[in-house]
């Protein structure tokens, strides 16, 4: 059977909650056991009997869940100690553990991902520097991107390149696209140019902020590029295809980084003009 990250993370904690829980437990029926500061009492006779340690961890379980059914007392002052220290033991593992839980419970996994290599890509005569984002979970809304190019200079970070823009919801699949061939860009196609025969090292980051759909948590994600991570394509390969009624199906996520290959004289041309 297979399970997904997130469930495998939720019984991982909860295997060793369970552990703690169990050395807490034992830890201290020993302790009542050891010192003797307990006993059972015998309401008929009146008096107390010496408990087994089988006792002392039913007194344990029923102390830190402060139950407290009154037929096992503390006789001794140890025995009182041990007892307020079970119990406080017990008030800040109870919250732990519930906070800890619901967080994993309720908090999404990190399913966004996006393609390993950044490309310069030519669709339809235009140059295009891309990003292909994709998401397994839930849709992410009112998404906000930046994306960033700098390079090092006398230990210095020197930027060549900024743009924010909102963006459009990330249900499955996204591309994220600057136009190289407009004037803005043209500081940045000529650091591409330059990082592509070698004369700079660029460094490139995209990152952006939304929303799940459902929860309204607040996602966050970040990739970072550097020269040698540009490759360049033309169109992606397709990861999904459309039913009659207008939704994707049949994700083939392996060709999440696929795409048609440029022709090499037509790269030589961009590597080779210069602005």
């Amino acid at each position: 059977m297979q399970f997904t990250a997130k469930t495998r993370e939720i019984f991982s904690f909860l295997f060793i909650t369970i552990a703690i829980y169990t050395f807490l437990i034992f830890l201290f029926a020993i302790l009542y056991y050891q010192t003797g500061s307990i006993g059972f009492y015998k309401p008929i006779q009146r008096v107390y009997e010496p408990i087994d340690f089988h006792k002392a961890i039913y007194f344990s379980i029923v102390s830190f869940h402060t139950i407290g059914y009154g037929d096992i007392y503390p006789l001794t002052s140890s025995g009182r100690y041990i007892l307020m220290t079970e119990a406080f033991s017990s008030l800040f593992f109870t919250s732990i553990f519930s906070g800890f839980l619901v967080y994993f419970v309720i908090r999404r996994r990190d399913d966004i991902f996006t393609t390993r290599h950044i490309y310069i890509r030519l669709r339809k005569d235009k140059w295009f520097l891309s990003i292909r984002l994709g998401n397994k979970g839930r849709a992410i809304i009112d998404m906000k991107g930046k994306f960033e190019a700098w390079i090092v200079q006398e230990n210095s970070r020197v930027r060549i390149f900024q743009y924010s823009e909102e963006m459009a919801d990330l249900e499955r699949i996204l591309y994220y696209d600057i136009y190289l061939d407009d004037p803005g860009a043209q500081k940045l196609r000529q650091a591409l140019t330059d990082a592509l025969n070698g004369k700079i090292l660029l460094h490139i980051k995209y990152a952006f902020i939304g929303n799940d759909i459902k929860t309204g948590e607040q996602i966050a994600h970040a990739v970072y590029y550097d020269s040698a991570k540009i490759r360049f394509g033309k169109m992606f390969d397709n990861v999904y295809s459309w039913d009659k009624r207008g939704r994707r199906v049949n994700f083939r996520w392996r060709n999440f980084e696929k795409i048609e290959p440029l022709e090499g004289e037509v790269m030589k041309e961009f590597v080779s003009n210069v602005y």
